[in-house]
């Protein structure tokens, strides 16, 4: 059977820095190379939120915390560097984004 677990975390601060760190509200208990998709920072929102750059994408995680975390690009694992990003602000959502598949050989 195949299907996602997902978890969802507040964002509470993105570094502008090399490499970028993320912290969250809860302990994520995520473990490196987890993929993530932050949401809901982008300009469109009602209340700014900053780093529109990253808004909507995935990224493998880099696990520094119980509740932090860096950002690579989940092809290459290049750090994402962010020190030229829009400066965060408030709010958005980091998703854990986990397939789970169970494969039967015949």
């Amino acid at each position: 059977m195949a299907g996602q677990a997902v978890a969802r975390f507040g964002i509470t601060a993105i570094t502008q820095a090399n490499p970028c760190s993320v912290t969250v509200d809860d302990d994520h208990g995520f473990a490196d190379g987890d993929m993530v998709r932050l949401t809901d920072l982008n300009s469109k929102m009602p209340t700014l939120r900053g780093m529109d750059q990253i808004d909507t994408k995935r990224f493998k995680v880099v696990v520094t915390g119980e509740t932090t975390f860096t950002l690579q690009d989940p092809s290459s694992s290049d750090d994402i560097d962010s020190t030229d990003y829009t400066p965060y602000v408030t709010g958005g959502s980091c998703n854990k984004i986990a397939t789970l598949f169970d494969y039967e050989a015949e």
